[in-house]
């Protein structure tokens, strides 16, 4: 039998999520086009004079409902049993290509194309999503839980965007930078749930008492065609797209140029840096926009119970048989009020404020804090993409071709991952947490990868008479003195 029960209790159970993207890396100026993502301005005055991502790709999941256990060849999952406010946190993106190129007068423009998907929820209750589909477990019998709520949403979609970025003023000393980012978005389709109350007590037998049960859920209408929402078909492949909305991030930065001196090399001669700041702060929105859907055909509401019908209901048996939100709800509606939902809803995308700070400590050693702070709560929807409040701190040794990241996040509900990356040429690749990899359980997991193919600035010209290396990451200040220079370039 397929795992479509456990499919759809994820998304009827109103599970929270959050999300990590190239955590670490991606708040670094040799990030180049990927940089875009979380501060438009920062392609502006890039140490790349252009900078392809060929291909890139980061994949999140991390939570406190459940965990991974491994027992020799074979894995199962295990629920936890607190009273913590739970939540599940995952994204994943897929970049096809994407550029970036430096213009004259320190200005820069960019495009991007991915996948993206996310899932986000809020105030999630413990016991429901704990006790679901094991009623009968000994722990739970003679329990009772009450004022049970949470919020889900979840969408995929295909994005297209478009940024421009400029230095606007550089008196030598403080340099300001700003930018934008325009984004057309396709999505494949969205579900929700928001479970407004539920109350039940749970027997000696495991059988449940409900006294009040309240809830929305559905999807968009593209899905109605497939079996698992209303349909017949089998869903395999991406869906058919929505209508296409807009979006806009926007992002500005203040440098503090540095004063050190430039280093030498063993031949006496002197390199310039790629990166020239002492430190630098910024702040940008992103992702500010919502994405607009129809009401699928089995989107329901439930309004309370049916008079009388609310004793002694089996739940275990309930959900057993359920494989698709038409089914869900013909279940439910054996003993509560249940109608459609009709017309057209509105879901945000995880907008964001993203605030940075970065420190160039010199001799190639760097140390970066950023702090993300939801703001979905402030743009008119129903239903939210967003993401827990964060800070990242990720201390970093880095060069034009290699580094190294090892940054550390903490979320608003106190969840820690230490997590890795390194640089080598057109390679990155990272782990959003370490101690995943090598963990009997596990309740997250996350990794990262890019290929990019660039150039530095300080590589675009030759600055010797006759040099041919182009390979440093560095201008060499030292010139073919004048009695050696031939007085024809051509022979």
């Amino acid at each position: 039998m397929r795992r479509k029960v456990f499919l759809l209790t994820l998304l009827v159970l109103c599970s929270g999520l959050c999300a990590q993207q190239f955590n670490g890396f991606v708040y670094s100026d040799f990030s180049g086009i990927l940089g875009a993502r979380v501060q438009p301005a920062s392609i502006a005055g890039s140490p790349y004079k252009w900078d392809v991502s060929l291909v890139n790709g980061n994949a999140f999941i991390t939570n406190n409902i459940a965990n991974l256990e491994q027992n020799g060849e074979t894995s199962s999952i295990i629920r936890n049993i607190d009273n913590k406010t739970k939540f599940l946190q995952a994204n994943l993106g897929l970049g096809g290509l994407s550029a970036m190129i430096s213009l004259p007068n320190h200005r820069a423009i960019g495009f991007q194309y991915r996948i993206r998907g996310h899932v986000s929820g809020n105030d999630i209750s413990p016991d429901f999503i704990s006790q679901v589909n094991r009623f009968t477990d000994f722990r739970f019998l003679n329990s009772m839980a009450e004022n049970q709520q949470g919020d889900l949403a979840a969408s995929l979609w295909r994005e297209l965007s478009f940024t421009y970025a400029a230095v606007v003023s550089d008196d030598g000393f403080n340099r300001w930078k700003v930018g934008v980012t325009a984004k057309l978005i396709n999505s494949y389709g969205s579900v929700f749930t928001r479970l407004r109350d539920l109350d039940y007590s749970i027997n000696d037998i495991g059988l449940g008492l409900f006294t009040n049960f309240e809830m929305d859920y559905g999807y968009s209408a593209n899905l109605d065609p497939f079996e698992q929402f209303d349909g017949n078909q089998e869903l395999s492949g991406l869906p058919p797209r929505n209508k296409g909305s807009r979006a806009l991030d926007f992002g500005v930065v203040f440098e503090r140029r540095a004063s050190r001196p430039s280093r030498k090399t063993s031949a006496g001669t002197r390199l310039e840096p790629d990166v020239d700041y002492e430190f630098r702060i910024s702040a940008s929105i992103t992702d500010l926009g919502t994405m607009e859907f129809a009401q699928g055909e089995a989107s329901t509401t439930i309004t309370g119970l049916q008079p009388g019908l609310g004793q002694d209901i089996n739940f275990d048996n309930l959900l057993s048989g359920v494989s698709s939100f038409r089914e869900l709800t013909d279940s439910v509606s054996t003993f509560a009020t249940t109608d459609g939902i009709n017309g057209r809803y509105k879901i945000t995308l995880p907008t964001a404020l993203n605030l940075n700070y970065d420190y160039d400590f010199g001799n190639d050693w760097y140390v970066n804090a950023n702090a993300l702070v939801d703001i979905t709560s402030l743009i008119p929807a129903d239903y939210r993409l967003n993401y827990l409040h964060n800070v990242t701190i990720t201390p970093r040794w880095e060069q034009s071709r290699r580094a190294v990241y090892a940054p550390i996040y903490v979320n608003q509900l106190g969840d820690v991952h230490l997590g890795a990356a390194a640089r080598l040429g057109i390679l990155t690749l990272g782990t959003h947490n370490l101690g995943s990899l090598f963990a009997s359980k596990r309740e997250s997991f996350g990794f990262f990868f890019s290929l990019n193919l660039n150039q530095l600035v300080a590589n675009s010209k030759k600055p010797y008479c006759f040099g041919t290396t182009r390979g440093s990451g560095v201008t060499r200040t030292k010139r073919t003195p004048l009695y050696k220079r031939k007085k024809f370039l051509f022979f």
